[in-house]
């Protein structure tokens, strides 16, 4: 085989591998997002792990309610249940989650993978007057529940629609593992919670082969 031939094999090969490992690139760069509604349990007092295979963890108790991203938190009377509510209020009836004992109690997040983005929907009761209710993204510091606040999202209970009663929450691109749905009058409950895990180490080698690939084209 001559070297024109040779060349010719090589991009006819190149025309056949480059758009699978395109497609493997772009669909590592943007993974499938986890969407969890709460359905398949069934109401009252769940264990934290219940929800474990689907990637996400939950433990009931409270942090102060001045906060902002920067801020050193720690969560206290924590518990390691949290508590399923079937009714209409769910955006997708009928569960939706909420802290274990009502009040003032938050709902910490903790996720099996670091994810990039966490987004939940808050319940739809009306309630009167309208209450405060947050979002954060999480990074733990070498104190058991003691954490730094990454970024936060806020809105009220009340907002029934989109995007009015969406939190989302992401720290510009950083892996986070843990999220914390924060209450500062009443009880309050979320549903569809929605969440982006960051690329397997499987994907990952297929960014690096992509990058062989095309290094090899040039």
């Amino acid at each position: 085989m001559n070297a024109r031939e040779k060349v010719i094999n090589v991009k006819r090969w190149l025309s056949i591998v480059l758009p699978m490992v395109v497609f493997s690139v772009n669909a590592a760069l943007c993974p499938a997002a986890e969407i969890i509604d709460f359905d398949a349990l069934s109401a009252g007092v769940q264990p934290w792990d219940v929800l474990s295979a689907s990637g996400v963890m939950f433990t009931t108790g409270n942090i102060p309610n001045a906060i902002s991203v920067g801020s050193e938190v720690t969560l206290i009377n924590v518990d390691q249940r949290f508590e399923i509510f079937a009714n209409n209020d769910a955006i997708s009836p009928p569960n939706f989650a909420v802290a274990l004992g009502g009040g003032l109690n938050d709902l910490l997040m903790s996720f099996t993978t670091p994810v990039i983005s966490v987004t939940v929907t808050s319940d739809d009761f009306i309630g009167e007057p309208q209450d405060l209710i947050r979002l954060l993204a999480l990074e733990p510091t070498s104190n058991p529940y003691q954490f730094i606040v990454l970024a936060l999202d806020e809105g009220f209970d009340n907002a029934i629609s989109s995007p009015d009663n969406l939190l989302t929450v992401d720290a510009g691109g950083t892996p986070f593992e843990y999220a914390l749905f924060q209450t500062t009058t009443e009880q309050e409950g979320f549903d569809d919670l929605t969440f982006t895990p960051i690329p397997e180490p499987a994907t990952l080698l297929l960014l690096g082969l992509g990058g062989l690939f095309l290094r090899r084209k040039r």
